[in-house]
């Protein structure tokens, strides 16, 4: 009889926990948050990184700098019902340099006018949208480490290293 009982709670007690979700529980797609080959996966939307460069100071794109600048064109896609505008890409990349350095890269104006203009329109859920962003150089050789981090957080979920040629 006890062998019976004991039998009859185990299986209620597993049955009540894969009613909970944690017995065999594994993340959902659209809950994975990854940075790698260029491309970012967030709770609420995807960035792809389509073009990075160099831009020294006074030249297009950065014409008003007083140093050259690191910057990258993106496009953005909307997989959620928020609210999600091109800007959203900057509150998940951070930038380093040199690449074993901690200090964080200082933004830069957006180095494409005609991306700047649409920065804050929202994006329509399953829509896409291009952008751009950049940061002040300290050097022209040292690599850029640029990190994508968890929406709403610090914490890094994906770092990639971009040689300046």
């Amino acid at each position: 009889m006890k062998k019976f009982l004991t039998l009859i709670f185990t299986c209620i007690i597993a049955l009540s926990l894969s009613g909970c979700n944690i017995v065999g529980h594994h993340q959902s797609s659209s809950d994975a948050q990854s940075f790698h080959k260029n491309f970012l996966q967030v709770k609420n939307f995807q960035v792809k990184i389509t073009k990075t460069a160099v831009i020294p100071a006074g030249e297009t794109g950065n014409e008003f700098g007083k140093k050259p600048i690191f910057a990258l064109w993106y496009t953005i896609k909307n997989t959620s019902n928020q609210k999600i505008s091109p800007v959203a890409t900057s509150s998940v990349l951070r930038a380093y340099q040199p690449a074993q350095s901690k200090k964080q890269l200082v933004a830069a104006p957006l180095p494409d006018e005609n991306l700047a203009a649409k920065n804050k329109v929202a994006i329509k859920k399953n829509h896409s949208a291009k952008g751009s962003m950049a940061w002040n150089l300290y050097d022209t050789k040292s690599p850029i480490k640029i990190h994508g981090v968890q929406s709403g957080t610090n914490q890094t979920i994906g770092v990639q290293t971009y040689r300046i040629k």
